[in-house]
């Protein structure tokens, strides 16, 4: 084995002999003859680069070519930096190096700090740089059309030149920090702990290795979120192409939120000037959600447990850096699932010049969805809604207009069934085009509570105040179910506590339009109309046909029927025309049928003050009101509306709060002897009430000439 021991010492001598040498040749090349030359490289687009130490050459681990105390700043500010890095340092392959020739191949950065500041104005520091290289840019470009052209001889090639390539094998970055601070709104953000590895970056390679792993924190953030990406990536030659095969990145935060991002494709373009290319499969996965909303600093907690605890998208995205597909798209929240498709246009200048928009677009459909299961719980007590609806009043919110424009958009919704606000919807289709503050319902349908639902309307949101249209129907929908779900009580009720209720299958058309600038402009201003159409609808605890009897015992002085009356009362072919003035509703031409009894009249309900008013007329055709109806003796009484009233509000309504108009009754029976005492004294009454007035006139008339 003495031939081994011999082997290697042999190869330790050599390598001592060969980093002699190398050592030798480095002392002798001076790198420093760059630096005045780098400086001014960058002087010469708008950037003040200093280096406050000697460029310096680095033997181990690589040979590198090394710089210290870098700093990177505007021209303009040279004592605010942008950039600072306590080492950078160059490898440099070995072999151009013995001819003369610097080829990059390792990039080290130790400790940069990267400080990007937002002024009072708006203003960022780096766009000081950015407008020196344009303004650099453009200067030369006039300088190049104003030089006169210039005979182009054939020179000689000449020998290759000193120089320095970039052929990339390696790029290390250690414990980098960028920080960025609004001074306009007071919000600071950070990437601390920054560190890159990157391997065989190298265009037209094989494919290498990244990681890259930091901490991000913002004054937004209640705790720091870890950032760890680990992919494959290679390089197409000239740069015209990235290969991600695959690509992961992770996020971890506090309460065990993470969130994982699956990357697998390329991005590439056919030349320099052309589009970029993008064919990728994207993968998501967060879970819990309600973790990530309180490491963003949300207090935002769902009414069910169940609910916010994970999202997964699962996608191909497809198409250029101008315009982006994501087909097929599969979106699973908790354990709800969506299927469909997204896209997105970059504004697009049209060919008269006219300044383009962005349009997105997403369809989806899905099984069920229980939307209050996202909503946050209701704590508010009766007085704090009082309280609240006091300030809404007091000071009405203003449509957000200026975010309501600038961008297009289509959403196409379909679902199995919905479940929002105690409400249920059978298969919900809802289709909304937007265009630059346009907004067009162009489908709004659904299975209502038995019935259906259509409806399509307009919001225009582009001038100072938004105006907006909206017509539909429900048809067959069951009355007593819409009223469950709107007038709920979460309190239990006495089992004989009267309560105003409806039931039966009811048709409405409605046509409506609104303006203004703010929420209670938009409810002020509203103006609609309504025709409702019922076949058979129940009202109850109120017994109209009773109210009937009432009101003949009352007028012809007789004593109601003894029988057992039910506390409802059905009309046949009901039908009402409703017009809606902002809080107030008026209720005309209202027709109906129960049993012989002709129903009729008008009516006013005032959502504002939460009550209604309604006068009615009640005709019998016949003799008797129903089969054990009461009976009408006087012929004069029947097919005659004999008035009834109906006013409470909406919190007191019952059984009692329909009864005999009084005051038109009594009118009604004044004309009614009259008609009577007419009809027996005939002329000798006519002779004597002409009597009377004569004799009442001269009284009068001596009267106004005492008072002359």
């Amino acid at each position: 084995m003495a031939w081994i021991k011999r082997g290697l010492i042999t190869l330790v001598v050599l390598f001592a002999l060969f980093a002699g040498a190398v050592a030798w040749f480095l002392s002798g090349l001076d790198a420093n003859q760059y630096k005045p030359k780098i400086v001014q490289l960058a002087a010469d687009q708008g950037v003040s680069l200093t280096l406050d130490g000697d460029i310096g050459w680095q033997l181990w681990p690589n040979i590198a070519l090394k710089l210290e105390g870098v700093k990177v700043a505007p021209l303009a500010l040279p004592s605010e930096s942008l950039l600072q890095a306590d080492k950078v340092a160059v490898g440099v392959g070995l072999m151009p190096l013995l001819n003369k020739r610097i080829e990059a191949q390792e990039i080290v950065l130790l400790a940069p700090q990267v400080a990007l500041t937002v002024d009072q104005n708006g203003k960022g520091n780096w766009e000081l740089i950015t407008e020196a290289m344009e303004a650099k840019a453009q200067l030369d470009a006039k300088q190049q059309r104003e030089t006169p052209p210039t005979l182009e001889i054939p020179q000689q090639e000449s020998a290759p030149t000193e120089g320095l390539e970039l052929a990339l094998e390696q790029l290390r970055l250690e414990d980098g920090v960028l920080r960025y601070t609004d001074k306009q709104n007071g919000s600071e953000y950070s990437i601390t702990e920054l560190n890159i590895s990157a391997d065989n970056l190298v265009p037209g390679g094989k494919p290498g290795d990244v990681q890259v792993s930091a901490k991000l924190a913002g004054s937004d953030f209640p705790q720091p979120v870890d950032l760890n990406i680990h992919s494959s990536l290679a390089i197409d030659e000239g740069l015209n192409g990235l290969r991600l095969q695959p690509a992961t990145i992770k996020l971890t935060s506090g309460d065990d939120a993470s969130a994982e991002v699956y990357l697998r494709g390329n991005v590439r373009r056919a030349k320099a000037d052309a589009p970029w290319q993008i064919q990728l499969n994207l993968k998501v996965d967060v879970e819990p959600i309600s973790g990530w909303l309180t490491a963003v600093g949300s207090s935002y907690k769902p009414q069910s447990t169940s609910a916010l605890q994970k999202l997964k998208i699962d996608t191909d995205v497809t198409g250029s850096d101008r315009q982006m597909n994501m087909q097929p798209l599969e979106l699973v929240l908790d354990e709800h699932t969506f299927t469909g498709s997204a896209s997105y246009q970059a504004a697009l200048d049209n060919s008269k010049g006219a300044k383009g928009v962005p349009s997105v677009s997403l369809s989806l459909k899905g099984g069920d969805l229980n939307v209050d299961d996202y909503l946050p719980p209701p704590v508010a007590t009766p007085e704090q809604d009082e309280l609240s609806a006091d300030i809404a009043a007091a000071k009405p919110a203003p449509l957000p207009l200026e975010a309501m424009r600038g961008f297009n958009a289509k959403l196409d919704l379909t679902l199995d069934k919905l479940h929002a606000l105690d409400f249920d919807i059978d298969k919900p289709e809802l289709a909304i085009n937007v265009q630059n503050g346009l907004y067009q319902l162009n489908k709004l349908a659904a299975g209502v509570y038995g019935g259906t639902l259509n409806s399509t309307g307009v919001f225009n949101a582009r001038g100072n105040s938004a105006r907006g249209e909206l017509s539909g129907g429900l048809s067959g929908v069951e009355i007593s179910k819409v009223q469950e779900a709107l007038f709920a009580s979460d309190e239990p009720q006495p089992a004989d506590q009267n309560k105003v209720t409806l039931s039966g299958k009811t048709d409405l058309t409605w046509v409506g339009q609104t303006s203004g600038a703010d929420t209670l402009a938009l409810q002020k201003n509203l103006r609609a109309a309504v025709q409702l159409n019922s076949q058979e609808l129940a009202l109850a605890p109120f017994n109209l046909e009773k109210g009937m009897c009432q009101l003949v015992s009352y007028a012809e002085k007789t004593p109601m029927p003894e029988r057992e009356w039910p506390a409802q009362t059905r009309m046949q072919d009901l039908r009402a025309s409703v017009n809606l003035n902002g809080d107030v509703a008026k209720v005309d031409g209202i027709n109906a049928g129960i049993e012989n009894i002709a129903l009729s009249g008008d009516g006013t309900i005032n959502l504002e003050q939460q009550d209604f008013d309604f006068a009615l007329g009640l005709a019998l055709v016949g003799e008797r009101t129903s089969g054990n109806g009461c009976s009408v003796q006087n012929a004069r009484w029947r097919n005659r509306p004999l008035p009834l009233r109906c006013k409470a509000k909406f919190s007191e309504a019952g059984a009692t709060t329909c009864k005999p108009d009084s005051r038109r009754l009594d009118d009604l029976i004044r004309e009614e002897l009259k008609y009577k005492a007419q009809k027996k004294y005939g002329d000798q009454l006519e002779e004597k009430s002409e009597k009377l007035r004569d004799k009442l006139k001269d009284r009068f008339k001596g009267l106004f000439n005492r008072g002359d």
